[in-house]
């Protein structure tokens, strides 16, 4: 790798204008050419968080980065080296303690009482208790926006019976069944279950705001994370400062400057040039390049982020089963996966990673591109002209944007007249949370890896983020039967998921494409990349070499 020189041109080149980069501390601006030294990073991002407060914040990539990196969960998943060992990532099946320093299990299986670290402080200096896991547990629930009720079912639906304070260290969770341990363990190891500091947020709450979720969504200092946000400037940039007192150790880097640059182009410029340490969300064909002119490093892991396309199932032309499943034959996902990602993706058959303990994929296979049987499904089906839809596209992820106009150029060839609508992030995801669209593409993962918290996520009864809009008794009762399994890692119980599975590949109410590398890149001297279930990046795990 080359040798980088540690400097800054002193100037982004940012959404058409020149901004200066500023070095911000404790809310104050001030010159800055750049890092030259370890204790900064800079950051080229697509977008800003829309809010600071998870239960009506929309949901994406910069939104889950800011929770991951201001807050702290009770336990986590251990990282560990990936395959090549170049990188870390998740061991989803195993915990280790964060805010909590032990956890134990009662006889029956059916209580977890967390005995949390009294060394866990706040951003703002306030001791951790279960006051703080209590009031955090109130407000996920019981927030009408929220959609943690949505996510954690059945396994965790009320924290009134289900939360107790034994005393200021120590908090107890039961679940109704012993099966649902593992799924809560999950859940309470990721975003979703980041703790708050109630001492901070009980300052602001209103009798119309009790959880003082209003005031968290424009004051981002209220986690037990590795940071604070020391300054925002909206479309600009956000800056990060170390929390000295982070529970797992003080961070190596102690400010992350996070810049918007919303051209994918001039992220990997930025770059190349040495104007920033790291770029998020790139073209697979600009994260190549920089690599093969060794110019930064990305990494190759056993990833959870799949390409996807919802197709509201409620709404014409795919309210007919006939024309989905013609749709699965429309897309040239070889293609997809050479041309737009360069090879960094790969064919997929269900959406349950294969690695997970008592997986099977038994009558599973990838769908193919075959577009004379798409045709002729949908002759047989009645549709003799070209069956037109709009393919709607967030333009802050220019690969999907590409995925999109490969769609749409092969899919004329099985039968379909694809019109693609690019709009802005947050047009993309009003529509998609009101499930406005007929086709959308999109780039997710589940971020909990329990195999039943996996296949309920997207397809959960009345949930807001269920965009297909599809219900299915059949497929619900297989998640149930799961369920009621036992071990959710088990061999039986895998026997219910791939049930699960095949009713969803044969009802169509999501394409599935491809699995696809992380799109971001790091400069050859930071070093701490761990590939997480979230897809974003862990700033407290880095440090510059």
């Amino acid at each position: 790798m080359k040798n980088r020189t540690r400097t800054r041109l002193g100037v982004l080149l940012a959404a058409g204008s020149l901004l200066a980069l500023a070095a911000c501390s404790g809310g104050s601006s001030g010159s800055d050419s750049a890092a030259s030294d370890s204790d900064t990073l800079v950051i080229a991002t697509a977008s800003q968080p829309a809010g600071f407060a998870y239960e009506i914040s929309p949901t994406g990539y910069e939104t889950a980065e800011f929770f991951e990196n201001t807050g702290a969960t009770l336990i986590r998943n251990p990282y560990v080296d990936n395959e090549d060992g170049t990188a870390q990532q998740q061991d989803y099946y195993n915990f280790e303690p964060m805010l909590a320093e032990s956890y134990d299990v009662s006889k029956d299986g059916l209580t977890y009482t967390f005995h949390l670290d009294p060394d866990a402080v706040s951003v703002n200096g306030n001791t951790l208790t279960s006051e703080d896991v209590v009031f955090t547990m109130q407000r996920r629930f019981k927030t009408d926006t929220s959609i943690n009720a949505f996510i954690s079912a059945p396994m965790f639906t009320d924290p009134d019976t289900q939360v107790k304070a034994i005393d200021d260290e120590t908090v107890a969770f039961t679940v109704e069944k012993k099966s649902y341990g593992f799924t809560l363990l999950s859940l309470l190891a990721n975003i979703p279950y980041t703790i708050y500091d109630s001492t901070e947020l009980k300052k602001h709450v209103t009798d119309d705001d009790p959880y003082a979720v209003e005031w968290s969504n424009t004051h981002p200092n209220f986690g037990f994370g590795a940071y604070s946000v020391a300054d925002y400037t909206p479309g600009e940039q956000i800056v990060y400062e170390a929390n000295e007192d982070f529970v797992l150790g003080a961070p190596s880097v102690k400010r992350i400057v996070q810049r918007v640059v919303s051209d994918a182009g001039q992220r990997a410029n930025l770059l190349a040039s040495g104007d920033v340490d790291i770029a998020t969300q790139l073209r697979p064909a600009d994260q190549v390049d920089l690599a093969d002119s060794d110019e930064a490093n990305i990494y190759t892991v056993d990833s959870n982020a799949f390409v996807y396309m919802p197709l509201t199932t409620t709404m014409e032309p795919f309210d007919d089963v006939t024309v989905r499943q013609a749709l699965t034959h429309a897309i040239p996902y070889d293609d997809i996966i050479n041309d737009v990602y360069r090879g960094r993706a790969s064919e997929l058959s269900g959406i349950l990673g294969s690695s997970a303990p008592g997986y099977s994929d038994e009558g599973l296979s990838p769908y193919t591109y075959d577009p004379e049987l798409a045709k002729s499904m949908l002759e047989d089906a009645g549709y003799t002209d070209p069956v037109e839809f709009t393919l709607t596209v967030n333009n802050s992820y220019p690969d999907l944007e590409e995925v999109a106009t490969q769609i749409q150029t092969a899919a004329a060839d099985a039968g379909f007249d694809v019109t693609i609508d690019e709009v802005n992030y947050a047009t993309f995801q009003e529509g998609l949370s009101a499930k406005t669209f007929q086709a959308s593409m999109g780039r997710d993962y589940a971020i909990v890896q329990s195999p039943p918290y996996v296949l309920g996520l997207f397809y959960t009864a009345g949930s807001p983020i269920n965009w297909p809009n599809w219900e299915d008794q059949d497929f619900y009762d297989a998640l149930d039967a799961g369920n009621n399994g036992g071990d959710p890692l088990s061999d039986a119980s895998g026997e219910y998921w791939n049930e699960a599975e095949q009713i969803m590949r044969d009802q169509v109410p999501t394409i599935w494409m491809n699995y696809v590398q992380p799109l971001n890149a790091f400069a050859t001297d930071v070093d701490g990349y761990a590939f997480r279930s979230d897809n974003v990046i862990d700033y407290s795990n880095l440090s510059v070499g």
